[in-house]
């Protein structure tokens, strides 16, 4: 046990944070404890964490990711290699790690608070899928975020609505850095062309990892992975769900469809099978009255299609997203993100900046013992 900390002490001594005790304690108050998403992805470090609301003597919101280290079984790389990539990444588009330190046993992560939650929580408040328009200015953000991580040759891997957070001012986070990985080759310091890499960690990502990642050929895969997964964020956000989301994992179903050419696709009236519209279940038949409604813009259709292409030579790039006629307004409107917060205020009636502090405890006596705390949760679920 004492090498875990001496490991973890060393990575943000590295990380240029100061984890003194009468330094960090005294400086943030507990707001609310925010609530953990019920998910079976295999990550460790989700069943053994807390997640907390907090703010400084400014009053500024930032969100506390506590890990208990000893109840995690494996230290791997996982979570050493995520707080390193913040230390190299910096990018107005991509989540920062305000501070991390240690308190006795726990890891204390601290990053920024994002009012509107990630994308996932907007789905879980809108189930039918948000609007278009609001869709084009998220996903404009995120093509940024990603057009600077493939400059320096570094795959995120980890495109998925619940790594993808929204802020008060309107701009877009990317987060979860524990899946990148970089093009230049650790060995020779030559840039690869392909990768071959897939670990265990990566299966929590198989929902939105492309058709090559998963299939581990003598191919490989490269930048325009992250494209397909960016491609099956904006459907789901369209939709309101993904796809394969109650596909069963165990008997490789997902699997086999992905490897016989399936791919997400926008549902909306052009959509409609007899196969949906003979559906009986009351909730089936008003998803299905809903979508009767709904007609996405051909650009839409388009841009989605151009990014989940199961080949690779038919797939766009980066730089061809951006320049793609569904960017054309998000990009002029780009220089004001504030526009994205007004849309996103309107849209869901937002009310979380009134939220009032129901617990006013210091870090230091109530993380210590984190089972005994009893403060409310939000609706905003953090994972990360």
């Amino acid at each position: 046990m004492n090498h875990r900390f001496f490991v973890f002490s060393l990575i943000l001594f590295l990380f240029q944070m100061s984890f003194s005790r009468e330094n960090l304690l005294g400086s943030y108050r507990i707001v609310e404890q925010l609530s953990q998403p019920i998910v079976n992805d295999g990550n460790e470090t989700t069943k053994t964490s807390h997640s907390f609301l907090i703010t400084d003597e400014k009053k500024k919101k930032s969100v506390l990711k506590l890990i208990d280290l000893e109840s995690l079984n494996n230290l791997t790389d996982f979570i050493i290699k995520d707080i390193l990539w913040y230390k190299q990444l910096n990018h107005s588009n991509l989540m920062t790690l305000t501070n991390c330190f240690l308190l006795d046993t726990k890891l204390c992560l601290i990053k920024p608070f994002a009012t509107f939650g990630s994308c996932s929580d907007l789905l879980a408040q809108n189930p039918f899928g948000i609007r278009e328009s609001i869709i084009a200015l998220i996903i404009w953000q995120i093509l940024q975020a990603l057009r600077y991580l493939h400059d320096r040759h570094i795959m995120h891997r980890a495109v998925a609505s619940k790594n993808i957070y929204v802020c008060e001012n309107g701009r877009v986070l990317l987060d979860n850095f524990s899946h990148c990985i970089s093009m230049i080759s650790p060995f020779d310091g030559k840039l690869r062309r392909q990768l071959h890499e897939f670990t265990d960690e990566l299966k929590d990502q198989i929902l939105y990892l492309a058709p090559e990642v998963i299939f581990q050929n003598a191919t490989g895969y490269n930048f325009k992975s992250d494209v397909y997964s960016l491609g099956t964020v904006a459907c789901e956000l369209a939709n309101g769900s993904h796809m394969y989301l109650n596909l069963p994992f165990e008997n490789l179903t997902l699997l086999y469809m992905k490897m016989e050419g399936s791919k997400p696709i926008l549902l909306d009236e052009t959509r409609l099978t007899p196969e949906m519209l003979a559906l009986q279940d009351e909730n089936d038949r008003t998803y299905v009255e809903e979508l009767r409604q709904r007609r996405h813009s051909k650009e839409f259709h388009s841009f989605v299609e151009s990014c989940v292409a199961t080949q690779l030579e038919f797939r766009s790039s980066i730089d061809e997203l951006q320049i793609h006629p569904f960017m054309k307004s998000p990009k002029k409107i780009y220089a004001d993100p504030q526009v994205l917060a007004d849309e996103m205020t309107k849209y869901f009636n937002s009310n979380r900046n009134d939220e009032k502090m129901s617990s006013n405890m210091s870090i230091e006596h109530s993380l210590l013992d984190v089972s005994s705390s009893t403060s409310n949760s939000l609706s905003i679920s953090w994972e990360f």
